[in-house]
């Protein structure tokens, strides 16, 4: 009797300890085609991986300390499932770890990576960060990452959330980093409120170059974004606004030394506005249209991308997809549809036909297709 009381009582705590913690591997995968013309050598077609968004591989976690707390921990690499290689470092999207508490918040520390503050911004994109959509026409600025950080997410108090983060140059100089190639000091914090159907969303961060400067618009800068979403039945409504801004930038500091059209010089602020709405047709199948509006001051011009997108779910896990983009640039303006680095039209040069900047004042059209499943 004794015997069987012992057994019942061990299985009892192995099963009280599989209850506090729990460990999940999870993923996605987004393989599509895509067709794009306007490029200096004609059109191109190709088959890519994260048209719509990234595919990654990661694990996730959490244990139960006691008193409502919960140690937590996240690690999630990037992957192009085109052929199979990792998209940057192993564990670059995510490597984590922390502890949250219902009434207390949650504190993370690590590599945020992909979790910097300006990636948010999908939450007030009609396109949702696809590869048309709010990044395009700042060449890619609100996908930055960071690593060495901070970050503290407070409870939902009335409806407001705030989240602030921190991220260090880890160089005895405060501001920069020791190698020519790393990361300057960062900061970041963001406010949510939301009351139901009306989401409000502001979000204010800074990005240092390797020298401690705000020295390029569309990298190391200062960048506010205000917007917000407002649901009518099946139609979310969308409008939001970006400012960049870099005092330090010039044409050396971008790495641009000739090539631009004659009286223009390095941007350093750009204002950046969108308007769209998504329509939930039916149950499986999603609408949204777009129009994203960029003005960069030295001369660079405006460009306007106008996007049509949608997504049919075939299952919970998996959906196809497709997106449509036009983009217009000025005479001194060449965005491109595939968020480049600013700088002059190189793709004459065999170092750089990889670039997909059009000739100045040229338009771009682009379309994709494909399908996401996650696990």
């Amino acid at each position: 009797m004794k015997k069987i009381v012992l057994t019942l009582s061990l299985l009892a705590i192995a099963a009280a300890a599989q209850a506090q913690s729990s460990v999940t591997l999870y993923g996605r995968i987004d393989n599509g085609i895509q067709y794009e013309s306007g490029l200096p050598q004609g059109h191109k077609i190709s088959a890519e991986s994260g048209d719509w968004g990234c595919s990654w591989f990661g694990m996730q976690g959490a244990e139960d300390i006691g008193g409502g707390s919960q140690i937590i921990f996240q690690l999630e690499g990037q992957l192009n499932t085109q052929n199979g290689q990792s998209a940057g470092s192993l564990f670059g999207r995510h490597a984590t770890v922390g502890v949250t508490n219902a009434n207390y918040g949650t504190f993370k520390l690590g590599n945020l990576g992909a979790g910097e503050i300006s990636q948010d911004s999908w939450a007030i994109d009609p396109q949702l960060l696809q590869r048309y959509a709010v990044a395009t026409l700042v060449h890619g600025r609100n996908w930055v990452t960071i690593a060495n950080g901070f970050e503290y997410t407070t409870p939902t108090i009335a409806g407001l959330v705030i989240k602030g983060q921190y991220d260090l140059s880890n160089n005895t100089n405060w501001n920069t980093s020791a190698t020519p190639t790393g990361q300057g000091r960062g900061d970041a914090i963001e406010a949510v409120y939301d009351i139901g159907g009306l989401e409000l969303r502001g979000i204010y961060d800074e990005l240092r170059s390797s020298t401690g400067k705000f020295d390029d618009v569309y990298a190391h800068s200062r960048s506010a974004i205000a917007g917000g979403t407002y649901t009518l039945g099946p139609v979310k409504l969308y409008a939001g606004y970006q400012h960049l801004n870099a005092p330090d930038a010039t044409n050396e500091t971008v790495g641009v030394t000739n090539g631009l059209p004659g009286g223009v010089t390095a941007p350093t602020s750009v204002n950046h506005e969108w308007l769209g709405a998504a329509w939930q047709a039916n149950a499986a199948t999603l609408l949204t249209g777009a129009v994203y509006h960029a003005n960069a001051n030295n001369g660079n011009g405006n460009a306007t991308m106008y996007t049509l997108a949608g997504t049919y779910n075939l299952s919970k896990r998996t959906f196809l997809y497709s997106e449509f983009a036009y983009l217009h640039n000025s005479s001194t303006s060449n965005i491109d549809l595939g968020n480049d680095s600013y700088g002059p039209n190189t793709n004459t040069s065999s170092s750089q036909a990889g670039l997909s900047n059009p000739d100045y004042g040229h338009s771009m059209t682009g379309v994709f297709a494909g399908i996401m499943t996650s696990f």
